[in-house]
């Protein structure tokens, strides 16, 4: 009962250990072997010629779980009785993965083997066997492979040890379905990309669509705009100790009324000069109603807001000319408006 139990659990563990191994299968699904060979035994047998047939089914990559039949005729060395082997049993086979031709393979296994001696009242035995070998094999072409390797046998009930070596002729059958292998998406629609305000910038990348055309346009496609500072000088000149603007001086005037008028939200300082005739007082005064009468005109005559003038006098603190001449003095005698208005420009190409 103790030995039926261990050939069981020997078994079990085989198939467990075969079967839990490896991951992707082969690319058939089963084998047919038929073998041959020589057995050489440790008991006192003659050696013999053994025959066989095994059926096989590829578990993984690696392994292969093999069912195997094979029988043998000797006789005893020392009484010439004859004695046939019947051996049942499973195998599993380690194929080793290389890029050779000859493909190398472990093989280990467990069985029953049947002895009958071939006499009058002759008996039976049974025992199991243990097996581990090492083989090569090598494709013939076609489903069709050649093999060969060297067993050592070892009985668990009469410790004894035969060995065999074996040649093998293998047929590979039952194509396995390949795997299904998932459409790739089709293509997303190739849309034309285009420049439908010739600006130089495809339509995907102008944050500025519909640009006028002509104008310089950035990597945006936005028209080019630069910062610009405009000055504009006023001339005015004034008769010695006058402060009234003449006539021939109100397109000046206008000249800056519509400097204040293009640009809102620009203010303008109005400055008013004299020459050195007079007290330093006097000029002081002179010089802010010259000014004054400057933004009077702005105010009265253009329409300009009162709060965007500022008219301040300066009396001869400034002179351009030298006051020593007619000629210097008048030029000194003046009013000055300069207003800084910070303006963008469109760039054209």
């Amino acid at each position: 009962m103790a030995s039926s139990k261990v050939k069981m659990l020997t078994l079990s563990a085989f198939i467990a250990a075969v079967v839990s191994t490896g991951v992707s299968a082969q690319d058939h699904t089963g084998e047919i072997t038929v073998q041959g060979g020589r057995i050489f035994f440790d008991d006192p047998l003659e050696d013999a010629d053994t025959w066989g047939v095994s059926f096989g089914f590829p578990v993984n990559e690696n392994w292969t779980l093999e069912a195997v039949w094979s029988r043998y005729d000797t006789e005893t060395q020392n009484g010439g009785f004859d004695l046939d082997g019947t051996q049942y049993r499973l195998d599993g086979i380690y194929n080793i993965i290389t890029e050779s031709q000859w493909k190398p393979y472990l093989a280990l296994g467990v069985g029953d083997l049947k002895r009958e001696l071939n006499v009058a009242g002759g008996g039976s035995a049974r025992e199991t066997l243990v097996n581990l070998g090492a083989g090569v094999k090598r494709s013939l072409g076609g489903n069709w492979q050649f093999r060969t390797d060297v067993r050592a046998f070892n009985s668990l009930d009469n410790e004894y040890t035969d060995l065999a070596v074996n040649l093998g002729l293998t047929y590979l059958f039952g194509k396995k379905s390949a795997p299904v292998v998932a459409a790739a998406p089709a293509p997303a629609p190739v849309v034309e990309d285009k420049d439908s305000d010739g600006d130089g910038v495809l339509d995907s990348k102008d944050k500025c669509p519909n640009t006028v055309s002509g104008l310089k346009v950035d990597a945006d496609g936005c028209p080019v705009v630069l910062e610009k500072t405009l000055v504009i000088n006023l001339e005015i000149l004034f008769d010695t100790a006058k402060s009234e603007v003449k006539p021939q001086y109100l397109p000046q005037v206008k000249k800056l009324a519509d400097a204040l008028t293009q640009y809102e939200n620009t203010v303008v300082t109005v400055e008013g000069h004299t020459d050195s005739q007079g007290s330093a007082a006097f000029n002081k005064r002179l010089s802010q109603q010259r000014a004054d009468a400057v933004k009077a005109a702005l105010v009265e005559k253009f329409g300009i807001a009162a709060d965007r003038v500022t008219a301040v006098g300066y009396g001869l603190e400034r002179p351009i000319a030298n006051n020593a001449t007619a000629e210097g003095r008048a030029q000194n005698r003046r009013v000055v408006g300069e207003v800084s208005v910070k303006y963008s420009e469109t760039l054209k190409n």
